[in-house]
């Protein structure tokens, strides 16, 4: 059995909670020709669109996710950067 990772593990805990508090959300997938640095997921929150980038607990961001991150500060969508339950309960909750 392949053992999973800190950011696969986040990424579950992420995925579950949003489907108990039947929050829409789904996956960007990356292949090719995806745009570089998208997020992990995207969730519809009270009317707005908000970029999830998931990340192991003490992972950081790529240069083209900073970049992205901020577009979208500059775009005023809200983007999330989750390294635990608790970091995407505190969006929720304050959101």
């Amino acid at each position: 059995m392949k053992q999973q990772t800190e950011e696969t593990i986040v990424k579950g805990h992420v995925k579950e909670y949003l489907a108990i508090k039947g929050i829409f959300n789904y996956p960007l997938v990356q292949g090719l020709g995806a745009y570089r640095g998208v997020p992990d997921r995207v969730m519809h929150y009270k009317g707005q669109v908000h970029y999830l980038e998931i990340k192991k607990p003490d992972g950081k961001l790529s240069v083209y996710q900073q970049m992205f991150q901020g577009q979208c500060h500059v775009d005023d969508i809200p983007y999330h950067v989750i390294r635990s339950l608790e970091d995407i309960q505190l969006v929720i909750e304050e959101g």
